[in-house]
C-alpha cells in the first residue's frame, strides 16, 4: 500500500511540476532578448509571405490583374487562411489584415497571389540591440539598432501587443528594411 501511495504521490508531483513549467513557457515574458527573437521571426515571416513560401520554393505562375503583374504563392500558402494562420504566429490579427491589404494580396482563380516583386532582408535582426522605450501591461515598444548586411546600422521601432499569453508584432512590415 505504501508503494502505491508513493507512486501516486510521485505521479501527482510530476504533473504539478510539468504544469507549472508549461504555464511558464506559454506565458512569454517580453525581455530585450525575446523582443529581438520575435522581431527576427517577424522579419522571416514577412519575407516568407512576400516570397510565397517558407520551406520549399515552387514554380509560381504569373498573370496580369488590372494592369499589374501578379504571382501565385506556393501550395503551402495557397489560400488566405493558410497565409493568415502562418503570419498570426508572429503578428497580431490587425497587422496581418492590414499587411495583406497594403501589399495587395488577392485570391485569383481560387489561389492566393500578390504583385510580382523581389528582394531579401538586408537587416540582421539576430545581431540587433533592443531598448525598451514604452510599456504598459499589454503594449511594449522597443527601439532597435539593427546591423545591415553591408555593415551599416538602422534604427527601427517595433511595437508588440500581448495577445493572450504571447507578445506579437502589431505592424506587418515593422521589421522590413526601408529608407
Amino acid at each position: 500500500m505504501k508503494k502505491i501511495g508513493l507512486v501516486l504521490s510521485s505521479i501527482a508531483m510530476f504533473f504539478a511540476l510539468s504544469t507549472g513549467a508549461t504555464a511558464q513557457t506559454n506565458s512569454q515574458t517580453l525581455t530585450n532578448a525575446n523582443a529581438i527573437k520575435i522581431a527576427a521571426s517577424a522579419s522571416d515571416h514577412f519575407w516568407n509571405a512576400l516570397h510565397g513560401y517558407k520551406k520549399t520554393p515552387c514554380t509560381q505562375g504569373t498573370f496580369n490583374y488590372k494592369g499589374t503583374p501578379y504571382t501565385y504563392l506556393c501550395p503551402e500558402f495557397d489560400t488566405k487562411a493558410e497565409l493568415t494562420n502562418y503570419l498570426s504566429e508572429t503578428f497580431t490579427n490587425n497587422a496581418v489584415e492590414k499587411g495583406l491589404t497594403k501589399y495587395s494580396y488577392i485570391t485569383y482563380n481560387g489561389k492566393l497571389a500578390h504583385p510580382v516583386g523581389d528582394g531579401f532582408s538586408m537587416l540582421e535582426w539576430t545581431k540587433s540591440k533592443a531598448k525598451l522605450v514604452y510599456q504598459t501591461s499589454t503594449v511594449r515598444s522597443y527601439e532597435f539598432t539593427v546591423p545591415t548586411v553591408d555593415g551599416a546600422t538602422v534604427k527601427r521601432t517595433v511595437t508588440f501587443y500581448k495577445a493572450g499569453t504571447q507578445w506579437k508584432v502589431n505592424k506587418f512590415d515593422a521589421a522590413f528594411f526601408y529608407l
